[in-house]
């Protein structure tokens, strides 16, 4: 695994950790983190805490060295080794300036190791398949750009749920069945036996929604799902489109 070490300039350091919203409360990981530079802002800038991994001990040195002068040194970790080995279980935030076929390596274990809800972003190189949840260019005096990509690690939501809806015109029962690529989520539903039509999903981190079409008091209407996953169910609002009333929704897996 060969990468040639380009530093990221400081307007797309800037940029990186902003579209992360990193606070004071992140962990800030830098996979091949050259001379330690985007989590030493993040923990100057921002408060955050962060580990500086890369394969070459040199890079590790100077990133000891910057970190102790930006006074920094007590919030960043230093790690070398490979990080295809590193235990990102601890960050909310992976940041990378790697290569595109190293970032699609990577994918599996970030689904693996990060939380729902953590953020990775990525310099330039994007994931293949799972495309960005948002993308920002920095301009430079030259004319070119440089892309910066977001990435929100979403729930494992893919399988059979039993969805309870009450208070939305009618309560009702729906078992739906999801399927995920990613953020998005496609699948089919029905209720006593009867297919309803599922369509517009997606989650992002923990969050997900959804719409069913269905027919209600002798009406076809949409009825429009939200909510989060949170210890194996879900549970959320559901807002019925014909007019605008609201119930509460949860999701359970079938035993």
């Amino acid at each position: 695994m060969d990468v040639i070490y380009l530093a990221s300039a400081g307007d797309v350091v800037e940029r990186m950790l902003s579209l992360a919203h990193v606070g004071k409360a992140d962990v800030v990981y830098d996979l091949g983190c050259g001379d330690g530079r985007i989590v030493i802002s993040a923990a100057r800038d921002r408060g955050a805490r962060g580990v500086c991994n890369d394969i070459d001990p040199a890079r590790i040195a100077e990133s000891r060295r910057n970190a102790e002068t930006a006074g920094v040194a007590a919030r960043v970790r230093l790690e070398e080794g490979d990080l295809f080995e590193l235990d990102l279980a601890e960050a909310t935030v992976v940041t990378l300036y790697l290569s595109p076929a190293i970032n699609r390596q990577l994918r599996p274990k970030l689904f693996r190791e990060l939380r729902p809800g953590s953020r990775v972003i990525s310099h330039n190189f994007d994931m293949g398949e799972w495309l960005p949840d948002s993308t920002v260019r920095v301009a430079w005096p030259s004319g070119t750009t440089s892309a910066v990509h977001l990435w929100i690690v979403p729930a494992d939501l893919a399988g059979s749920w039993d969805i309870t809806v009450s208070g939305a015109a009618a309560d009702r029962r729906y078992r739906v069945r999801l399927e995920q690529e990613f953020q998005r989520l496609s699948g089919t539903a029905s209720h006593g036996g009867r297919p309803v039509e599922l369509s517009g999903g997606r989650v992002s981190g923990d969050t997900v929604g959804f719409v069913l079409a269905d027919t209600l008091g002798g009406a076809e209407t949409m009825l429009r799902f939200r909510g989060t996953m949170r210890g194996g169910t879900m549970a959320g609002a559901v807002t019925v489109e014909r007019d605008s009333t609201t119930g509460r929704w949860g999701g359970v897996r079938p035993r």
